[in-house]
């Protein structure tokens, strides 16, 4: 796992700083990742978002690529290894998350969905998120909406409206920049209206099971 995050530093309007995390999941295999590229290009529009309405945040990373053999262990029973946990743990801390996967015959990557396997249910559990892909043709256009989108309703997540896929010529393009600059408000918008504590306080209580989070109690 590498974590690599961008401070901005600012207050709320009471004069106190709250810190709000954003991690970006990434399946991406090749280095330097066109996967995380996107992913994190969608996490610095929400930092933006956040940052023009007067909070502090933060961008971390979960690299699968790296985890890869610690998956492969734990999803056949060999449990979880201190740097798989430590990847699930700052997960379950963030306030929002950038999933970004490949695409690989017409789906996420094998690793990625591996990953949300042998993690908790409840690790994303009323998590907004927003959905990116990566692929070799704009004929993969709907699969965050069609495959992603239902796995992180599975993992009773809230993924935001906007979904993207980057394939070919997208890349440094006005439609691509202005999708990721919208998906990225969306996510910082629902981070700041506080979805996730507001749904655990309504409803939690009957399928939370004692996930570790960072705003989501109060703390």
């Amino acid at each position: 796992m590498s974590a690599q995050c961008d401070h901005t530093v600012d207050v709320t309007a009471n004069g106190a700083a709250e810190l709000y995390r954003i991690t970006v999941v990434s399946a991406g295999v090749s280095d330097p990742s066109s996967t995380t590229r996107l992913g994190e290009a969608v996490a610095h529009q929400a930092l933006g978002y956040l940052h023009d309405h007067g909070h502090e945040a933060e961008i971390g990373r979960v690299d699968l690529r790296g985890l890869s053999g610690d998956i492969a262990r734990a999803s056949v029973g060999d449990g979880i290894s201190a740097d798989l946990q430590r990847a699930i743990d700052e997960v379950a801390a963030s306030d929002g998350l950038v999933a970004a996967s490949p695409i690989f015959k017409a789906s996420y990557s094998g690793l990625f969905k591996s990953f949300w396997d042998v993690t908790d249910t409840d690790v994303v559990l009323d998590m907004p998120v927003a959905l990116t892909a990566t692929g070799g043709s704009a004929r993969h256009a709907l699969m965050p909406d069609t495959a992603m989108r239902s796995l992180f309703a599975f993992l009773h997540a809230i993924p935001v409206p906007t979904s993207l896929v980057a394939a070919g010529k997208d890349w440094d393009s006005e439609g691509l920049s202005a999708h990721e600059k919208r998906a990225g408000e969306e996510l910082g918008a629902l981070i700041l209206l506080g979805a996730r504590r507001a749904m655990l306080e309504a409803v939690g209580a009957g399928y939370r099971h004692g996930v570790g989070m960072a705003h989501a109690s109060g703390d």
